[in-house]
């Protein structure tokens, strides 16, 4: 596929995902999300994206079930059309990015845990 339809792809992710994203990877975390899919040489893989997103998400109660469930499949969408991963590549890297990311979080300090979530909430509207 080439790099401009990637693009726009990438650039139909809800914008509040990807702001969540950043804003954990400002906390240290984007390690994997970064890594490019085999074959999709300067796109992140966006399902790791994704389950470093919800999981930054969750453990800060920055979205709810409900928000966070519609944005993955929104996600899963695009990288399937975009990346051309089956939902069963998509979900095995979400999950393996998810988990890794749950870890994570379970070392980082409180101070920047609330940091990390501060930053979310003020992204995703929540209070």
């Amino acid at each position: 596929m080439p790099i401009l339809s990637q693009v726009r792809a990438f650039s139909r992710i809800k914008t509040a995902a990807v702001m969540s994203a950043a804003a954990f990877a400002l906390a240290g975390g984007a390690a994997t999300a970064q890594q490019p899919m085999p074959g999709q040489q300067g796109m992140p893989n966006l399902a790791a994206l994704s389950g470093q997103m919800h999981a930054a998400a969750e453990a800060c109660n920055a979205y709810t079930s409900a928000q966070l469930e519609q944005m993955k499949q929104q996600q899963q969408k695009t990288a399937t059309a975009s990346q051309g991963m089956s939902a069963a590549d998509f979900d095995k890297s979400f999950k393996t990015s998810y988990d890794d990311t749950k870890t994570k979080l379970g070392t980082m300090s409180a101070a920047d845990k609330e940091k990390m979530c501060a930053q979310l909430k003020a992204m995703s509207g929540a209070r």
